[in-house]
Order: structure tokens, then sequence, then C-alpha cells
């Protein structure tokens, strides 16, 4: 057991937590001080803490780490044991791990945390809008996104409130840089989906495709490109007009998994419409023949959308083949998510209340989806102004 002890001293209007390591080899003693505490509680919480990692040979000597080191040592590592234990999803980590790789490290990494600074990350966040592309594009820099941006700034701030929970930082510093951190601005939404007349023509254009059924299904249901990969017949009920999403399959490290839906109310129920259930049964017959052409060289599985041979088609394979289809249609220029767009602007437009378009779309709250759809159509706003003035002027 550690011999270390903390003391709790008030400096001010801020605690801190003062630990003592015991003697260095020339008989002086070894002090850390931890400071930035609100109030004594917080601070008691702290020593708390400091002293279990002690105990626990855990102990980092705050004024000594980078953040790099602090970074790859220790952060990403207690992420990778919250996969092992279930808590966390292997796409969040490879998501962080992706972004402090990339931006965070190169930018900010020999800085010991102790002295990274709002000030700091303000200036960092300017770069990164500035010239933060890894790629060069046309030779020069490329600004990163303020999507990017914001994902990076969220990244960090998970990472120094761990920081702060384990001692090795007073506060978060990205706490103050929230306001100088650039929330991810939304295009027009009305530039990333079709009207449900381009829908149309798209799936007209796709009727001979060997997966248009899964198009349709795209179309009509608004599901995810890893719900609808990891879709198996037992999960649809043809008869009934039921569909049930209970699973996902999701590219991390360029490795192809089996996860759990993006949220808790992903995993729903839905009902289909009478023209999706007939081109699922026919998407099943032609599977049943292409399983007796294949023989005992047939990937036996229960997934609806395979390869010919039965084998499982990679996610990505999807959006290239999307976007392929798109261009032969002659449509404008979506990403296959745009098809989940498509379907929810659609439903709102055509007067299915935002309950019931946020259910069937699995997403977490109300609030979600409202912040995503709100917008309006020229045409469809258009036609409000004069429905409405019609029903104040009296048809004049």
């Amino acid at each position: 057991m550690s011999r270390a002890r903390g003391t709790i001293i008030r400096r001010g209007g801020r605690w801190s937590v003062v630990l003592d390591l015991g003697l260095d080899e020339n008989g002086r003693r070894i002090r850390r001080w931890h400071s930035g505490y609100t109030d004594r509680d917080e601070a008691e919480r702290a020593r708390t803490e400091l002293l279990s990692s002690i105990d626990k040979a855990t102990y980092v000597d705050p004024t000594k780490v980078t953040v790099k080191a602090f970074l790859e040592d220790r952060w990403l590592p207690a992420l990778d044991g919250l996969v092992a234990a279930g808590k966390l999803k292997p796409s969040t980590v490879a998501h962080y791990r992706r972004l402090a790789t990339a931006y965070v490290i190169p930018k900010l990494g020999r800085t010991l945390l102790v002295k990274l600074s709002a000030d700091q990350l303000a200036r960092f966040y300017a770069t990164l809008l500035k010239d933060g592309r890894r790629r060069v594009v046309g030779g020069e820099d490329a600004a990163l996104s303020a999507g990017t941006v914001h994902a990076v700034h969220v990244a960090i701030h998970r990472a120094l409130k761990d920081a702060q929970r384990w001692g090795l930082v007073a506060r978060n510093v990205a706490d103050a840089a929230s306001a100088d951190a650039p929330r991810a601005q939304r295009r027009e939404m009305t530039e990333r989906l079709w009207t449900p007349t381009q829908l149309r023509t798209f799936l007209e254009s796709v009727n001979d495709h060997r997966l248009s059924a899964l198009w349709t299904l795209f179309a009509t249901t608004g599901l995810r490109r890893g719900e609808a990969a990891a879709l198996t017949w037992p999960d649809i009920d043809l008869d009934a007009g039921r569909l049930t999403i209970r699973r996902a399959r999701v590219v991390v490290n360029h490795r192809v998994i089996d996860s759990t839906p993006k949220t808790e109310k992903s995993v729903r129920t839905i009902g289909l419409d009478s023209a999706t259930v007939r081109a699922l049964r026919a998407h099943w017959a032609q599977q049943a023949k292409e399983r007796l052409a294949w023989g005992p060289e047939y990937h036996a599985t229960d997934l609806v959308f395979t390869w010919e041979d039965g084998s499982p088609l990679h996610p990505d394979l999807i959006t290239r083949m999307f976007k392929r289809l798109a261009a032969r249609a002659g449509l404008p220029p979506i990403v296959v998510h745009g098809l989940r767009h498509s379907y929810a602007s659609a439903a709102l437009e055509a007067g299915i209340a935002m309950k019931v378009v946020s259910d069937r779309l699995g997403h977490s709250s109300l609030s979600i989806t409202a912040d995503l759809y709100t917008h309006v159509r020229p045409e469809v706003d258009q036609a409000a102004a004069d429905q409405v003035a019609a029903l104040i002027l009296g048809g004049v």
C-alpha cells in the first residue's frame, strides 16, 4: 500500500490537492499540486481518485505528460477498455482515434497537457478551418469543414473531461473554447436530398437492377446503410408487412463488423407499404434461384441483400453502387444517406406527424428529427402561401 498522502488547501477562491509522494534520492520532499477545483467537495473527490491511482501504480506526474502521451497511452487505451466491456461502440473509438491521429496529435501533441489553454484550442480550430485538410487540393492546403472541426472539438472535450476526472488537469479548458469551436454548419437540406419526383425517377431507372428492392427499401423506409446491410429474412414479416431493425453492419478501421444499431431507439419495428413488400417478395424469389444455381458453393446466410453467391455486401460497396446509379439516372448527386433525408422530407411533406417520422427513422429524440427536417422546399412554401391566402382572402 502506498504511503502517499494528500492534503486539501484553499487558495483564494479555488481549492487544491497537494500530494506528498515521499522523499527523492536527495532527501527532499516530493510534492505535486493539483489546483483549480471550485469547492472542497470537488477537491476531496479528486484527492480520493489521485491517491487511488497512486495505490494502483497508475498515477502519472501531470507536469510531464504531453497531449500526445495522454491520448495515446492513457485515453485511447481506456476507451478500448470500455469497448471490451461492452460500454462503448468500436466505431466510436475508431472515430476518436482517427481525429486524434489525423488532427490533434500533429498540431498539439508536444504541448504539455497541463499547459494546454483555451486560447491555444481556439487558434487550433481556426487553423483547421483555414488549412487543416490532410490531403492537399489542387496543390494547396484546403480547409476542413466546420462539421469536422466541431467533431475534433467534441473529441478533445471528452478527452480533457476524463483527464480532469483522473486528476491530470485542474479544469477542462475545452469548456472555455466551446464558443470558438464551430458548429456543424449544415448545408441547405434541399442540396442533400431528392424531391419525391426525383426519388420516383431514380426507382424507375433501377427497376431492372438486381438490388432494386434495396433501393426501394431505402426510399420508402429511410433505413441507414448499415441497417439495410445487416437485414436478415427473419427480420421481415412479408405477410404482415412489418420489418424489425435489430443490428447494423458498419466499417471500423477498414473492417466490416456486426454491431448494435446506432441508438437504443434504432432498434425498432416499422410497417412496409405494399409496393415495398412486392419488391422484397420478388427479391426473395430471385435469391432462391441464385441459391439453386450456385448449389453447394452458395454462402448460406439469412442476409437479405448479398452477392449472387450469397456472400455479404460490403457497406462501402452500397455507397459506390448508389453513386453510379444516381449518375446514370441523370439526377443531382447526393450520398446514399441522402435517400434517408429524402424519405423523411417526403413523409413530413405528406403530413405524417413528426413523432411518427422520428420513430420510423429510429432517432434518439424528437428534437433531432425537428432539427434536421424543419426546412421547407420552395415549392411547398409557395403552395402553403397560396392555400393560406385563399382561406384568408376568400380565393382572391
